[in-house]
């Protein structure tokens, strides 16, 4: 009996103000090879500019009135200062499951975060603030949690400094976290990082140096430190190609991290994200060291604009000497940007991983995204 995952992402609302939080780094399909033109933070995400919200109207969605991406939230019921950009998203996810050992259903919490960016001169102030649900939560303040905040401080269209909690640019930056890239290498949902980072982005030349802090607000969390180096070349306006080198220390073990990335936009509707990570760890006690390696690829055609037929594979094996840490998958799916505050998204895969079973398993996900 093949095992079957189906996820059904039920829905994936924004309100107050009307800015998307999703990143989309294939825009340099469009000959925006930089995250600022569209967002606040120049790692891209979380709360758009007034000229990003249009251009999600004018490139990303098939259909679209001149209203709908006025900022002001709900077609017009309120107009935010122009000093401020703001979100609130919240994302929940149902899953099913269905094997030779267990059949249940369960929906899970996923994120809810309000997130305001208030621009004052050449410094922007970004808080975000969510809900969370851990064990043993007794007071109001449990359940509140801050993924992102920072200072941004931009004295030129090209360089910017920034400090804060983030995620510390490395490779793709995608709101895909389950992805081996992400999710494998520790950047997963929730997994942010205060951060030192210098930005320097130009037309051809993009580099990102961040000094990672870990969690020092939660010792106990014995969060890693370290480094990264992030920089990029663009080239024909619309291929960007790119390496990454992250090195990590832990209170038990230590780590590079480095590999190669590209948004390659061979057209206006034709594009490819692909990138590959090699992980060396190693134990400070026993001198006992891993090397392992994990990948993600995503070939997209946008048939018209807005609806997106693609194909996706993944691998990832942390630990070249343990059989059982490999996983991979490959699969196709349909994006749809029918207007400009809705998303659909249904994916398919087949999915290995060799700690449950050594066979492939269908692995299926659909999503609904709409913010006002």
């Amino acid at each position: 009996m093949t095992r079957v995952l189906f996820i059904v992402m039920s829905w994936f609302f924004s309100s107050f103000f009307s800015h998307s939080t999703w990143a989309f780094p294939e825009m340099v399909r469009h000959n925006y090879v930089n995250c600022t033109a569209c967002h606040v933070s120049p790692t891209g995400g979380g709360v758009l500019t007034q000229y990003g919200r249009e251009l999600s109207r004018a490139l990303l969605s098939t259909w679209g009135e001149d209203n709908e991406n006025e900022s002001k939230f709900a077609y017009g019921l309120v107009r935010p200062p122009s000093w401020l950009d703001a979100t609130y998203l919240y994302r929940g996810l149902y899953a099913y499951q269905d094997t030779p050992y267990i059949q249940q259903g369960l929906f899970i919490y996923m994120q809810g975060d309000a997130e305001a960016a208030a621009h004052v001169g050449q410094w922007t102030f970004d808080l975000a603030l969510g809900y969370q649900n851990p064990p043993g939560a007794s007071g109001f303040s449990d359940y509140l949690i801050s993924p992102r905040n920072y200072v941004n401080y931009r004295p030129t269209d090209e360089f910017s400094v920034r400090g804060g909690r983030f995620y510390p640019a490395y490779g793709i930056y995608t709101a895909e976290h389950v992805i081996p890239i992400k999710r494998d290498l520790g950047w997963d949902q929730g997994m942010e990082t205060y951060n030192l980072e210098a930005a320097w982005l130009g037309d051809s030349l993009n580099v990102y140096v961040t000094a990672d802090l870990g969690r020092p607000d939660e010792p106990s969390l014995s969060s890693e430190t370290g480094f990264v180096l992030t920089p990029s070349l663009v080239f024909g306006d619309h291929y960007k190609i790119g390496a990454s080198y992250f090195r990590g220390q832990g209170p038990v073990s230590d780590r590079d991290v480095f590999g190669p990335w590209g948004i390659l936009g061979f057209t206006p509707h034709f594009f490819l994200l692909t990138e590959l990570d090699a992980q060396h760890q190693w134990n400070k006690t026993s001198g006992a060291t891993q090397w392992g390696a994990v990948n993600y690829q995503r070939l997209d055609y946008e048939l018209i604009t807005g609806l997106h037929f693609y194909l996706t594979q993944d691998f990832s094996n942390l630990n070249f000497s343990d059989p059982t840490t490999l996983h991979n998958s490959f699969g196709a799916g349909v994006q749809f940007f029918p207007r400009p505050h809705f998303e659909i998204n249904v994916s398919w895969s087949k999915l290995r991983d060799l700690s449950v079973a050594s066979g492939y398993s269908d692995f299926a996900w659909a999503m609904l995204n709409f913010y006002l």
